[in-house]
């Protein structure tokens, strides 16, 4: 059974979410550069004072966020956005890189203690709560891994193939827990989502090649392994729960200085970019509308929303 723990700190979950009318657009390029930057005023979600990992799993609707503590002890914490109290489900091993399930029924992580495997926990997806130990998903070590929309299969990067400087694609089956190759790759596979229709894979992939400084977001099919580049850039960050963006890191020097991270469309195409707080990259929250980032301040860490206009009829190229 599920062991809850008394809560070490105060945890305060706020309305998800509104969007801040302080935005501005501003030409965000060097050169002449039509692409916009937006410097949003960040949006406090949840005041946590306690140390969590900077990876935070919004559930499929938004009403919840997986977090996994990090000191003291390991912990998972699920959030609820409403302000409701927040649930601690148990005592982990040092435990990272949370994934919601867009189905809703499952949380994964990583366990870091000894070689990293992907452990699952089934949670009721109305009150956010597991229902069930953590289960591990497969033996294999990973890098990386995506759940499929319908929660049943699980794309991953074994580990074990980057020892050669390269990477495979596998994916398992829920509940046979069959396991077939999909793809391989020369260079590292560090970022791994699925499409929302299910038909396809988006990678981030490093070269090989100690020359090449850009990476390669990279679209597969999961059926036949067709695949084509679509972007260029300095990191690709994830693709949006909606499947029409993608959120990358420029290597430009005008984003460097501005703290900027680049939305394009799935075909590469540049849409804007928004000036984030500074601190490791946020994520998406569980709509494209916001980017979800966690800070540190000097009474414990919080999560920040970002607000991420990219439905807004501004684009220019």
């Amino acid at each position: 059974m599920a062991r809850a723990l008394r809560p070490p700190a105060t945890l305060t979950a706020l309305l998800f979410i509104a969007f801040p009318t302080t935005a501005t657009p501003q030409n965000g390029g060097s050169g002449g550069s039509s692409v916009y930057t937006y410097r949003p005023e960040p949006i406090k979600l949840a005041e946590i004072g306690v140390p969590i990992h900077p990876a935070v799993a919004p559930s499929p609707d938004g009403r919840f966020f997986a977090v996994l503590q990090t000191r003291p002890n390991p912990v998972l914490w699920i959030v609820p956005a409403d302000g409701g109290a927040p649930f601690a489900y148990r005592e982990m091993w040092a435990a990272y890189n949370p994934r919601w399930a867009p189905s809703g029924n499952r949380i994964g992580f990583v366990a870091g203690i000894g070689p990293p495997r992907v452990w699952t926990i089934e949670v009721d997806p109305e009150s956010g709560r597991p229902v069930d130990p953590p289960r591990l998903l497969y033996r294999a070590e990973v890098n990386a891994y995506a759940f499929a929309p319908d929660g049943e299969r699980v794309a991953f990067v074994p580990r074990r193939t980057t020892a050669a400087g390269a990477s495979e694609i596998h994916i398992i089956e829920w509940e046979s827990r069959r396991v077939r190759f999909l793809l391989r790759e020369s260079g590292l596979i560090y970022r791994l989502d699925w499409s929302p229709d299910g038909k396809f894979v988006y990678y981030g992939l490093a070269a090989d090649d100690p020359d090449v400084a850009s990476h390669s977001v990279v679209r597969a099919s999961v059926r036949g392994a067709s695949k084509r580049t679509v972007a260029e850039t300095g990191e690709f960050l994830g693709l949006s729960t909606d499947g029409l963006w993608l959120l990358n890191r420029p290597r430009d020097f005008e984003a460097i200085r501005a703290n900027a991270l680049q939305i394009t469309t799935t075909g590469g195409a540049p849409v804007l970019r928004v000036s984030v707080p500074r601190g490791l990259a946020p994520t998406w929250g569980a709509t494209s509308n916001a980017l979800v980032q966690v800070r540190s301040n000097t009474s414990g860490d919080e999560i920040i929303a970002i607000p991420s206009p990219v439905r807004w009829p501004i684009v220019r190229w």
